[in-house]
């Protein structure tokens, strides 16, 4: 999954995960170049993700600009500022996001 959001991300995106001794963690933390806020992405294999107290926490301290689950499911919800989606959709919606930032 990570290897194909990659591939779509604008080029430049630096990608890494995110951690604190205290257990707030993102899986992939997209920071997309032009020094906007990072897109903060966890990872579920379930069709009913949620998501723990530590991406909160994470999300707290980073801010991002999207919050996504990324799950195999094909709906979307939003709860807390947080997006479930499902990885067909993430990757149209991160190469549209790609493309967008190669016309300005």
């Amino acid at each position: 999954m990570i290897e194909n959001l990659l591939a779509v991300a604008p080029p430049r995106t630096q990608a890494s995960f995110y951690r604190t001794a205290v257990g707030a963690e993102v899986d992939l933390l997209l920071e997309l170049p032009g020094g906007r806020e990072p897109w903060a992405i966890e990872i579920k294999r379930t069709l009913a993700p949620r998501v723990e107290k530590g991406f909160h926490s994470a999300r707290a301290d980073l801010v991002p600009a999207r919050s996504w689950v990324l799950y195999p499911g094909a709906d979307r919800s939003l709860a807390a500022g947080v997006e479930a989606i499902g990885f067909t959709a993430a990757l149209t919606e991160l190469a549209a996001t790609a493309l967008a930032q190669g016309a300005s």
